[in-house]
């Protein structure tokens, strides 16, 4: 079978961007992403959804790629995005935007959104109201010639393919993540944390996020179920 777009080391690396995070930046915006593959596509799968943790005033923003394919998995590309604002004299709008080059394969991810809604947060430096985007909407591109490996026993060689990108503000996950950490590291482990909980497990290839600071204490203090609903949550294989 022909390598796919989700054991690609492009999508588990920290390659894709290397902007800094602004130091003493508390205030993060938690997206929760999905991954829609478009019909017109040859040998190409991607992870089905993500989480983007992002700083809300832009920067350096890590993508949990999560999947339910042959069990729960994630991915963590740490600082593996870019978070900014887009602007002229007619729109303002929030965007997202990761480029990844390995070896022959590349892939490219981009949403937007228009800012729409204001949002009031705590945080250790003090209530903040923030114009953020509710949705973001934008696409996944990918392709590999797969010349360095040649075709697989069924003849099948090459990787195009693309999907949709629609992405939710989630404001849970955002208060919490604001309100409790004031590091991205701390925050991006806080939900790699929650979906351990809910038994994902690392992703093949993906090393687990290196923390020296528990996030959730163990009498689960800052676990809350509602935030991942056991409804929405793939079936146990």
């Amino acid at each position: 079978m022909v390598s796919t777009a989700r054991f690609q080391p492009l999508f588990l690396a920290a390659l894709l961007w290397l902007a800094a995070v602004a130091g003493g930046q508390a205030q993060w915006l938690v997206y929760e992403l999905q991954f829609t593959p478009e019909a017109d596509t040859v040998n190409f799968t991607s992870y089905r959804s993500a989480y983007l943790v992002a700083p809300a005033n832009g920067g350096a923003a890590t993508l949990v790629l999560t999947t339910d394919e042959g069990g729960r998995f994630y991915a963590v590309a740490d600082s593996g995005a870019k978070f900014f604002l887009a602007a002229n004299a007619v729109q303002r709008k929030a965007a997202f935007s990761a480029l990844a080059i390995s070896g022959n394969a590349q892939a490219l991810y981009t949403a937007s959104g228009a800012l729409n809604r204001s949002l009031y947060l705590d945080s250790p430096e003090g209530p903040k109201v923030l114009r953020v985007a509710e949705k973001l909407n934008g696409r996944l591109m990918a392709a590999d010639d797969e010349s360095d490996k040649g075709p697989a026993a069924d003849g099948s060689i090459g990787m195009i393919g693309s999907a949709l990108i629609t992405g939710t503000l989630r404001e849970d996950l955002t208060g919490i993540a604001t309100g409790h950490f004031t590091s991205q590291v701390l925050a991006v482990s806080y939900i790699v944390e929650l979906l351990e909980k809910y038994g994902y497990a690392p992703d093949e290839g993906s090393a687990p996020l290196k923390i020296e600071v528990e996030t959730i204490q163990e009498d689960g203090s800052l676990i809350d179920p509602s935030l991942f609903p056991t409804e929405a949550l793939p079936k146990a294989p």
